[in-house]
């Protein structure tokens, strides 16, 4: 079974006690599409799971089969609620379907192959990597747009699962900056976050916040980031 033991803790804080409240939020990116299989961009496009991506959700019911969650999120694009049927059979609860987490729109770009991108759209492209919280490829969203709507899902979460463990299963974007989000960095850090298909986070909240990830068959504290793992 993974996960920490669940606990409350007080902190002392001068004279006043302040309550940190304990949360454990699993964080699961959808199993791999038939899109990134070939190398689409999908956006808010609504490809199907591959053979590999339902496996993958498969993955994720025996990682979290044994954990007592109370709450599982996804966003409303199929792929993310597919990866979630599993463990949510399983455990009999409901899957929240959020708008809040579906992934960034990447306008003209969706349902095109990163690799054979023509001039104008490679452009685009490179526009967007350069300045990815302020530049919008046309019929798009930049970082700070999904920040945005991610915050008050993010203050839901924490208002209402007090001393609960839950899951959000999300996309590659969402999920990088919400899990920044719970830790407290600066939205730039988040761009360095990296998380694979069958990549799981646990953010432990409990006084102070930690964070783990399950990959390969192990469990680290830390993130994984683009080309490196840290630990924190």
């Amino acid at each position: 079974m993974w996960g920490p033991k669940v606990e409350s803790r007080l902190i002392e804080s001068g004279r006043e006690r302040s309550y940190y409240p304990l949360i454990n939020i699993y964080i699961a990116r959808h199993g791999e599409t038939t899109w990134n299989a070939e190398g689409r961009i999908q956006g808010w496009s609504d490809p199907e799971l591959s053979p590999l991506g339902y496996s993958q959700s498969l993955a994720l019911l025996e990682h979290l089969k044994d954990r007592p969650l109370r709450a599982i999120y996804s966003s409303d694009l199929q792929r993310s609620y597919l990866t979630a049927q599993p463990i949510a059979r399983h455990l009999g609860l409901p899957i929240l379907r959020q708008t809040e987490l579906k992934e960034i729109g990447f306008g003209i770009l969706e349902g095109k192959n990163l690799f054979r991108f023509d001039e104008e759209l490679k452009n685009q492209w490179n526009r967007f990597k350069d300045d990815r919280f302020s530049y919008r490829i046309p019929g798009a969203e930049n970082y700070s747009d999904v920040a945005n709507r991610l915050k008050p899902f993010m203050e839901k979460v924490l208002h209402q699962h007090e001393e609960e463990e839950i899951l959000i299963v999300g996309h590659r974007v969402v999920n990088r900056l919400l899990i920044g989000m719970f830790m407290g960095f600066p939205l730039e850090r988040t761009l360095k976050i990296e998380q694979t298909n069958d990549c799981l986070y646990l953010i432990e909240r409990n006084g102070e916040t930690r964070v783990f990830h399950y990959i390969d068959g192990e469990i680290r504290e830390g993130l994984l980031l683009v080309g490196q793992e840290i630990s924190l």
